[in-house]
This record gives C-alpha cells, sequence and structure tokens, in this order.
C-alpha cells in the first residue's frame, strides 16, 4: 500500500485514498477493497484520459471538452474529481457534480512535470502526465 492510491468498495462503491500507508489490507462491508490501477489510454466512446492544458503558472484540465467530446456529466455517469500533483510536492483536487463541466483549473507555482488524475463514478480511475 502507497500514499495516494486510489481503492474502491466493490459492494458500498465507497472510494478512498492513501494518505498514511499503515495497514497491510483496507476493508470495507466485510471485503478487501479494490486497489484502482489508473488507465492511460481511451478505450470507449467516452473520453476519460485527462488532458492538461499549461499557460504559465495556469494549469487546466479537462476531459474531452478540448477533443470535441465531453465526458457525460449525468446523475448515472459523471466526473467525481479531478486533481493534480506537481513534482515539488503539490496536490490539488477538485470535486464536480453532475450538470459541471468536466473540467478544472489550478493555479501552480511549477508546472513542470504535473501529473493529473480523474475518477469517473462509473469507469474508475484515469491519469496523464505533461
Amino acid at each position: 500500500m502507497k500514499r495516494k492510491e486510489i481503492y474502491k468498495c466493490n459492494v458500498c462503491g465507497k472510494v478512498i485514498e492513501i494518505l498514511n500507508p499503515a495497514s497491510p489490507e483496507t476493508i470495507c462491508c466485510g471485503q478487501p477493497m479494490q486497489l484502482m490501477n489508473p488507465q492511460t489510454s481511451d478505450w470507449k466512446k467516452e473520453k476519460h484520459v485527462p488532458k492538461i492544458t499549461i499557460e504559465g503558472n495556469k494549469v487546466t484540465v479537462d476531459i474531452g471538452i478540448s477533443m470535441g467530446t465531453p465526458h457525460p456529466m449525468t446523475n448515472e455517469h459523471w466526473i467525481m474529481w479531478i486533481e493534480i500533483i506537481c513534482k515539488d510536492g503539490c496536490y490539488e483536487r477538485r470535486f464536480l457534480n453532475p450538470g459541471d463541466q468536466p473540467k478544472a483549473t489550478f493555479i501552480v507555482a511549477n508546472p513542470e512535470g504535473l501529473i493529473s488524475r480523474e475518477y469517473c463514478n462509473i469507469h474508475g480511475l484515469w491519469k496523464s502526465e505533461k
């Protein structure tokens, strides 16, 4: 178990992030939670891979908008959150709701070596690097 890993309960749907890896196993609803390994390439008609755009110290991450096919943002299927992880240790997350645009903007001190992750309530964890 490592810091910043994402786990999901396959019974109730709870999603957690590891901040302090201590226990050898994370349990929910009486069962081990599933490690969500981030996917890095789209495989269905919906877009999932975060697209990172950098303008100075402003970082915008969108899911499909810049490619002309925004990810759905309905009550049944939406991007729950978008985050960035900077090389220098910054870490920011924006939570989204159905009806929002699948997009988030961040201001960072140093935009080099960025990683972005997003979590789709149906298709799980996705990642890209810049």
